[in-house]
């Protein structure tokens, strides 16, 4: 019977290869689509970067072409077990020259000369029968293929978290140009009524220098975050091919719907056995090591005779000086035994070396198993830390609002000073910052969890993409100054 975790595996991979098979036959449509949908709405969501991740990314393509090149292993194992049909022709010219002398000849010289035209054709076929290298290169041709195969899922579940980091990478640093170019804002109409009350008399030569300060701070904090944004518009047009000149305003916001939830299933455990499963990673290390083990079958049939059954065909003329001009007919069949006897110390140096690989491909596949239980532990610890930290940033946004309106109140009463309006923005600010930084990070470490699992697939992103949706509203371009917040505001 199966376990839990052997069914969600199994499930997990009936998905991915669902979703796998009729990639390849879908991309031109959905880059069609994504193309005409971004022209007629001028709107770019996550799947439509995706769908576009698929046809332009290189390393998904290099993968893809990994993939053709793993699955011909089987071809090439397979052909060692298959009859071998060749055919070879000769055709000769001979010159021969004939000298006689002696009694019989009167004791005169005689020489004859003769030019002739021979031929040789032959069509063997040859089955292996007992071949035990040829066994162990069709078992090693199938643990190859199955290898890439699941290193192929792999780089197909890691292109929708690179495409995912690299959305959110550019949405964050649009929001960091927002909340910016918002702070430089409110420090300038902030110095603007400071230098209104100095020359008032209700105001001090000190505010007016602090304010200034903290304004060309966030001048310098604005070309930051500009510099950020172009570098994350590139990086996302590597993966997509989406030109980084599109405006980056045309990207789906985070939807204020936004409710994170916590891993399901929920226990640590539960992912633990799951990732042991299923993990393409831990997949393809398990049948590189199968490989691994029948490359030192291959080697070690070395020692072993091979029997092969031998049927042929001929036709030649033959080119014998007491037979030119005759042609012979032949038809042969039989079995064929070799047996090897010494090799130069060869066959014995190839087993060492594959044992020694083995033994390598078993301690990857330990190390691969250790490093894919950590990083699984760590998503699983960031997405359950995230939904706390998330609640609290929200909470934190909230307060650092109202503090500002409290303590400009405070000021005109006299309790508190410039310096503390400065500071409330500056929380303000750094709360609406950590808070987006934090939704895209639990966003992030979603997918990356299931990753780890091995359990990501296609609906996972499309799930995700409900979170989204077009800012209609947005006017905002990579090279302008003008730029409209996308925090998601908390009520």
């Amino acid at each position: 019977m199966k376990t839990r975790a052997a069914a969600r595996r199994d499930g997990a991979r009936a998905a991915n290869a669902k979703a796998t098979r009729p990639l390849l036959a879908r991309l031109g449509v959905s880059i069609a689509l994504a193309l005409a949908s971004t022209q007629a709405a001028h709107a770019i969501g996550i799947v439509d970067a995706y769908q576009a991740a698929l046809e332009h990314d290189p390393q998904f393509a290099g993968a893809m072409a990994d993939k053709r090149a793993g699955d011909a292993n089987v071809a090439i194992g397979r052909s060692y077990l298959l009859p071998n049909l060749s055919a070879s022709y000769g055709t000769y010219r001979d010159w021969t020259s004939t000298t006689s002398f002696g009694p019989q000849f009167n004791n005169n010289t005689t020489s004859q000369y003769n030019i002739y035209h021979a031929y040789a054709a032959n069509v063997q076929l040859r089955q292996p029968l007992i071949n035990l290298e040829g066994l162990a290169r069709y078992r090693y041709g199938k643990a190859a293929a199955l290898a890439s195969d699941a290193v192929f899922t792999g780089k197909s579940e890691e292109l929708m978290v690179r495409v995912l980091t690299a959305y959110t990478d550019t949405l964050f640093a649009l929001d960091q140009v927002a909340l910016a170019t918002a702070q430089e804002k409110t420090f300038q109409t902030q110095l603007a009524s400071n230098e209104a009350q100095l020359r008032n008399g209700q105001g001090t030569r000190t505010d007016v220098l602090e304010t200034n300060s903290k304004l060309e701070i966030a001048k310098a904090d604005l070309a930051d975050a500009q510099d950020n944004l172009d570098n994350s518009s590139h990086a996302l047009e590597a993966i997509t091919g989406l030109s980084a000149s599109l405006d980056v305003a045309s990207l789906d916001r985070l939807s204020e719907h936004f409710e994170p939830t916590p891993p399901s299933p929920g226990g640590f455990e539960q992912w633990h056995d799951i990732a042991l499963d299923s993990n393409a990673d831990l997949i393809a290390q398990r049948h590189s090591v199968e490989a691994a083990r029948q490359q030192m079958q291959i080697a070690r049939a070395g020692y072993y005779p091979h029997v092969d059954l031998v049927a042929s065909i001929g036709k030649n003329q033959s080119n014998s000086l007491d037979a030119i001009g005759q042609r012979y007919f032949t038809k042969q069949a039989g079995i064929e035994i070799t047996i090897p006897l010494y090799s130069g110390g060869m066959v014995r140096a190839s087993t060492e070396q594959a044992s020694a690989n083995y033994a390598h491909a078993q301690d990857d596949l330990l190390d691969k198993t250790n490093k894919v239980l950590l990083e699984l532990r760590k998503q699983y610890n960031l997405c359950t830390s995230s939904m706390t930290r998330i609640q609290a940033l929200e909470k934190a946004v909230e307060s650092a609002t109202l503090q500002i309106t409290a303590t400009r109140k405070s000021v005109d009463a006299g309790v508190r000073t410039n310096v503390d309006v400065l500071t409330a923005t500056q929380q303000l600010y750094q709360a609406r910052r950590d808070l987006a930084r934090a939704r895209y990070q639990y966003m992030i470490a979603s997918l990356q969890l299931k990753l780890a699992a091995g359990i990501l697939n296609e609906q996972d992103l499309y799930a995700m993409a409900e979170w989204f949706k077009p800012d209609s509203g947005a006017t905002v371009s990579k090279t302008s100054q003008a730029h409209t917040p996308m925090i998601v505001s908390v009520k």
